[in-house]
């Protein structure tokens, strides 16, 4: 140990280096307090032997001098003294000392109060470290190594109060990986954990030193940039994390990219507290994601009103169910050559008592995020089939129901024994149902989805792949996938006749569709020049606007009955 003497007397000292040194101690000597407090500054002692009685400044006031200086790191100190009694003990643990050595005293006595002290030290040593160590466990993100929302509260108070005191802007973000569950659930939670980890990695590049950075949870994380000189100063950073983020990934053999959203709200504002500073940061994210995702969004009291009344829309869809509130209409589905009704597609709408009718575009997307779309799917699924059913066994035999079944079903093993239940409850034969599924969705690629699409196949269920060319499919995909028939997405049909690359693109879908032995059925037909189009191209079934819109059951009673399209209808 490294043990520091301070005692005015030259004989005592000499005793006592001469006993330290032959205990292998190395010793610091001071002749009086103001000295000894200097060399403990510069040297960093283990332990101090102090002299009660010195001049100037005393043992005991020394010892009170030296504790005020420490920080973390408690240092043992011994009084020296001639005699001790209570009063002695009572003022020198007060000044904070631990033991006395009396004078005179022996060797072995000196050895024994030395070993106490430094195993004192060394145990509270341990405990500090231990201290140290819970206190970053508690601080930080176990997967990541970065902040964890414990500390992002802590650290988010802070930050403020030091922007309000030196009159600085700060700017809190909010991001969110999109579609992450996706990964997850295709590629399993370790592959979704190193995504996260290389996330963060990634995050940190982009920030400061002052910045900070951390997870919140699950995948989303929460960056606080401190002394914003301008919102262009943030515009820069929010978009180098788009572009960073968004470059590929190569995780345990698993090329992956993904995008994420981010939410901005600036500090100060106007009656922000830190409780709406997330709040407004979050509800900006919410935002930057139902726009597509890969975007920032900064807050704006509009956002806000608009959050409040999705919020709003959230809690009316929860009783939507039992108030009997959401409807099926039937979009006809024609054989273009022929204008022979060949099916139709169920389409789901929600009658809202105050709003009116809502379209299921704006609605779904909430039902999934709430946990509801398996339950309104099932409903979706039996009314349809009931339905149809009534139309088979009153002699309506050559046509084929289309229901459109979200990603998120595909996740239920059970789902082609629900399905299989279903149409026999209902009486529906399996050859009258086709579900359709959005090519949009990466869900429907995974090893699951195709074993659960193949048993639902093998019931006798045509399978039709919707928004064809939109989005993640390719050639290997179809020929994995029991796939029957696709529906060119409607954004090709709208510029078809004017657009040189649309027209293309459709001759090119309807050609391969056809030689794969795919039928093809052309969606969002609303103009004549359209129709001629796609009968001259030989696209060989459609739908749109042009040819009916969403019809009633009974309205759709009246065109089965008919075969044939109407004027009436068309409108």
């Amino acid at each position: 140990m490294k043990i520091l003497i301070a005692d005015d007397s030259k004989t005592t000292r000499a005793l006592l280096v001469e006993s330290l040194k032959k205990l292998g101690h190395e010793v610091l000597v001071a002749t009086n307090g103001q000295e000894a407090i200097d060399i403990f500054q510069s040297q960093h002692p283990d332990l101090l032997i102090l002299d009660v009685i010195m001049e100037g400044i005393d043992g005991f006031e020394c010892a009170k001098r030296i504790r005020s200086l420490e920080n973390d790191v408690w240092i043992p100190i011994i009084f020296l003294s001639g005699a001790v009694d209570d009063e002695n003990i009572a003022k020198g643990i007060n000044a904070g000392g631990d033991d006395y050595l009396t004078k005179p005293y022996s060797e072995i006595t000196l050895f024994a109060k030395i070993k106490a002290m430094q195993r004192i030290s060394d145990m509270r040593s341990k405990l500090y470290e231990m201290t140290k160590k819970l206190s970053t466990l508690s601080s930080t993100d176990v997967l990541t190594g970065i902040y964890n929302r414990l500390q992002f509260d802590k650290s988010l108070k802070e930050k403020m109060a030091h922007a309000d005191r030196y009159n600085q802007t700060m700017a809190l973000l909010f991001l969110d990986l999109d579609n992450f569950k996706t990964i997850n659930d295709t590629l399993g939670h370790y592959v979704g954990d190193l995504l996260l980890q290389e996330v963060a990695k990634r995050l940190d590049t982009c920030l400061r030193i002052d910045d900070f950075l951390s997870r919140i949870g699950g995948d989303e994380f929460a960056i606080i940039l401190t002394e914003v000189k301008n919102r262009n100063a943030v515009i820069d950073v929010a978009q180098k994390i788009i572009k960073i983020l968004s470059e590929p990934y190569n995780l345990s053999g698993n090329n992956i990219q993904i995008t994420a959203s981010i939410g901005i709200a600036i500090y100060p504002s106007s009656d922000t507290t830190q409780k709406n500073l997330v709040q407004n940061s979050d509800i900006a994210m919410y935002y930057a994601k139902e726009s597509g995702g890969n975007r920032y969004q900064f807050y704006t009291e509009e956002l806000s009103n608009k959050h409040d009344q999705q919020v709003h829309l959230e809690n009316e869809l929860k009783y939507a169910m039992e108030r009997h509130e959401l409807c099926l209409t039937y979009q006809p589905i024609y054989n273009l050559q022929t204008r022979d009704v060949v099916g139709m597609e169920a389409l789901l709408s929600w009658k809202h008592p105050e709003l009116g009718l809502i379209p299921p575009a704006t609605f779904i997307p909430l039902a999934e995020e709430i946990g509801l779309i398996d339950y309104i799917g099932k409903w979706v699924l039996r009314a349809a089939c009931e339905q149809a059913a009534k139309w088979y066994l009153s002699g309506y035999k050559n046509f084929k129901l289309s229901v459109n079944l979200s990603p998120r079903q595909l996740l239920q093993k059970n789902l082609p024994q629900q399905i299989a239940d279903m149409i026999k409850d209902t009486k529906l034969p399996a050859k009258i149902l086709e579900l359709e599924l959005t090519e949009t969705s990466p869900l429907i690629y995974s090893t699951l989805s195709e074993v659960v699409l193949k048993e639902i196949n093998e019931i006798g269920i045509k399978i039709s792949l919707d928004d064809f060319g939109t989005g993640y499919s390719s050639l290997t995909h179809l020929k994995r996938l029991p796939i029957s028939a696709i529906k060119i997405d409607k954004s090709f049909i709208h510029d078809v006749t004017t657009d040189p690359n649309n027209m293309t693109i459709v001759k090119s879908m309807i050609s391969l569709s056809t030689d794969l032995g795919f039928n093809v059925i052309a969606e969002g037909i609303e103009t004549e020049t359209q129709l001629q189009f796609l009968i001259e191209n030989k696209c060989p079934l459609g739908q749109g606007f042009y040819l009916s819109k969403p019809l009633s059951t009974e309205q759709m009673t009246q065109l089965l009955e008919q075969g044939k399209i109407s004027s009436t209808m068309a409108e």
